[in-house]
């Protein structure tokens, strides 16, 4: 080989060392775990917030930063130093520094940090056979990254095996739900759960399409529509046992759910509660850790204090668009009416549910088929939420609609009665049908 073909070649192969890590970049952004694991070798590992070894081992470790409440994140990398192991054809090492912004228990973040890399060629290939990240800095967006020197487990929020468990919260007594069953009694089970300050009248449009075909079940919320509310405070898992006790009443086994917003974090606790009964999941406008969780406790004492009627003109602008508002001001003006007439303890009550929840580390352990659907111009549970939990758990799908808030199922129904008959029907191989529990 001649020294212009050895030049040229050693151009090549920094360039493939390159493109590798820009095809690392847009993997782990873009959640895609498997070109992500691909870019190891069999036995890679990755050491930082947590250590990975091997392709099963570091696809749990990718999918499950959301359950350490990394939402979403986008990776810029430069000054890329690759130094090729001149006595080992093959062999390389690289450093390069990270800069990336990141969304953090909800809240926008900045950080920045160095990797450092070795790596093999095989079979043609370049792959990572270890990555290292460091941080030099994690902090709030709003609070300034000079303020924030900090240790990878801060950053992470992991925890370590002799942590100390949080102890269980006092829960609710059991709640007899309001409920209302539409379609044939012998079709599959679709439950459907509501937002916050809804009724069960919430999905009018999805149940005028699908009744035909489903045996629909919808509930109220305590202290919403009919259902009695029981002072507070509640806990998702607590409402997740109310929704079990009716559909057990009713004689149902296996069933499939969606919900909106709070609705969807209680189709969540079923799936990881009671995974033998969930067939699928459609999980709207919900995540896995709500934002702002210290925020849920305030909105709890000022519902009490003044009445839900105080959370009225906020809504416009959250739960649809302005444009909506101007469309089709009658369907507004009925969704407001049903935020007027839940009881305040009902709501507060809630509240307090939502503030607590948290299962982000647990989304692994959903094996329903999940569909999460996303708008768009949703303020309280923007897309990076539903994409984290479409990543998080083992067999999800993702969709995001364009010009809806926060009830996009109102805003967008069409689209999301159409999404949600197609994930349906893709798990119909298991259908869900009235039986013993």
């Amino acid at each position: 080989m001649t020294s212009l073909e050895q030049r040229i070649a050693r151009l090549e192969t920094l360039e493939e060392i390159r493109t590798l890590d820009a095809r690392y970049c847009r993997a782990l952004d873009d959640g895609d775990w498997d070109t992500l694991v691909s870019l190891f070798t069999d036995d890679g590992e990755f050491t930082g917030l947590g250590h990975a070894r091997g392709r099963p081992g570091l696809r749990r470790f990718f999918a499950g930063l959301a359950g350490n409440g990394l939402t979403a994140f986008w990776h810029h990398v430069t000054n890329l130093e690759i130094e090729l192991d001149g006595g080992a054809p093959g062999r390389a090492r690289a450093r390069s520094f990270l800069w990336q912004p990141c969304v953090l228990d909800g809240v926008p973040h900045v950080a920045a940090g160095r990797y450092t890399d070795t790596l093999v060629r095989v079979a043609g290939a370049w792959r990572y056979r270890s990555k290292q990240v460091s941080f030099d800095y994690f902090a709030p967006l709003d609070e300034g990254w000079d303020r924030a020197r900090f240790t990878v487990d801060a950053a992470a929020g992991t925890r370590t095996p002799g942590d100390t468990p949080e102890p269980p919260r006092p829960d609710h007594a059991p709640i007899a739900l309001h409920h209302r069953t539409d379609g044939p009694a012998d079709g599959p089970v679709l439950v459907l759960g509501p937002s916050l300050g809804t009724d069960l009248h919430l999905f009018d449009a999805q149940v005028a399409e699908l009744a035909s075909t489903y045996r629909i079940v919808r509930y109220d919320l305590p202290g919403h529509g009919g259902s009695p509310a029981p002072d507070g405070p509640y806990t998702v898992a607590g409402l997740a046992r109310d929704v079990l006790a009716l559909l057990d009443g009713l004689g149902i086994g296996r069933f499939h759910h969606a919900g909106v917003s709070l609705g969807g974090a209680i189709g969540l606790q079923l799936a990881l509660d009671r995974p033998d009964r969930v067939a699928s999941l459609t999980v709207v406008a919900s995540a896995a850790r709500f934002a702002e969780p210290s925020e849920w406790p305030r909105r709890a004492r000022v519902v009490r204090a003044q009445g839900t009627g105080a959370m009225v003109t906020s809504r416009p602008g959250t739960w649809f668009t302005h444009d909506f508002v101007r469309r089709r001001n009658g369907e507004a003006v009925r969704l407001l009416a049903m935020l007027q007439a839940t009881t305040a303890e009902g709501y507060a009550g809630c509240c307090e549910a939502i503030g607590e929840f948290d299962v982000r580390r647990r989304l692994a352990g959903i094996t329903a088929p999940t569909l999460a659907v996303a708008g768009a111009a949703d303020p309280a549970t923007p897309p990076e939420m539903l994409k984290a939990i479409a990543n998080g758990v083992r067999d999800g799908h993702y969709v995001i609609l364009d010009g809806a808030a926060h009830l996009p199922n109102v805003e967008r129904a069409d689209e999301v009665t159409r999404a949600l008959a197609e994930h349906l029907g893709r798990c119909s191989a298991e259908p869900a049908r009235e039986g013993s529990t």
